[in-house]
């Protein structure tokens, strides 16, 4: 084979491997490229966060709104009524059975259906319910929710009764019982979480249709 022709193919190879490798770092070189609607995602989602932040600071209106402090007091009696009609129930994780077994949330998910109110099942759901008050007796009123459990999770909750009492579906009693807020231990009080008040008196109580 002449000396000529192996000299321009070795030639040859080295301009394609060099090339190749040229072409190689500039394209590592080249910022990666978004995919499709990436951006479009990414500004509905500061939308989405602006948006959340704004509706988290407007306050949640009752579930019972009235236009009277009488109306209020009768509601509020109402409530305590039908908690006081199951003390002595046996607690049952889950449970939702009028004097048979109740837990915490099925206890106040069965008081609020009484008055005709859907409510959701778990306590970290209904701790989301009307709009938040003061965790303080002297402004407390009966009927208002009272929450515990973890900054991330409430996993108990009970009726406020007036005078520092609580009605709620006791795990350590295995009862639905009626007692004072400093009798349920440090471990609960120091997880109580919030207080939240569902019925209240507004100046315009909206038409049912």
């Amino acid at each position: 084979m002449p000396r000529s022709f192996c000299l321009t193919a070795v030639i040859l190879v080295m301009s394609l491997v060099l090339t190749h490798e040229a072409s190689a770092q500039g394209s590592s070189r080249r910022a990666p490229r978004k995919k499709p609607f990436a951006a479009f995602n990414e500004s509905a989602q500061r939308l989405k966060d602006s948006l959340a932040t704004r509706l988290a600071a407007v306050p949640a209106p009752p579930l019972l709104a009235v236009s009277s402090p009488v109306d209020e007091s009768i509601l509020r009696d109402s409530v305590l009524a039908v908690a006081r009609s199951q003390i002595g129930t046996r607690y049952r994780l889950g449970a939702e059975a009028p004097g048979k077994a109740f837990d915490c949330s099925g206890l106040i998910r069965y008081v609020l259906g009484a008055l005709r109110l859907e409510v959701p099942r778990t306590a970290h759901e209904q701790s989301k319910l009307g709009r938040e008050v003061a965790r303080d007796t002297a402004q407390l009123r009966p009927g208002d929710l009272l929450t515990f459990g973890t900054k991330r999770r409430i996993t108990h909750i009970g009726i406020y009764a007036g005078n520092g009492q609580v009605i709620h579906a006791s795990t350590s009693r295995r009862r639905v019982i009626e007692t004072s807020l400093s009798s349920l231990g440090p471990s609960l009080l120091r997880n109580w979480r919030s207080a939240r008040r569902l019925i209240d008196v507004v100046d315009e109580v909206p038409e049912v249709q």
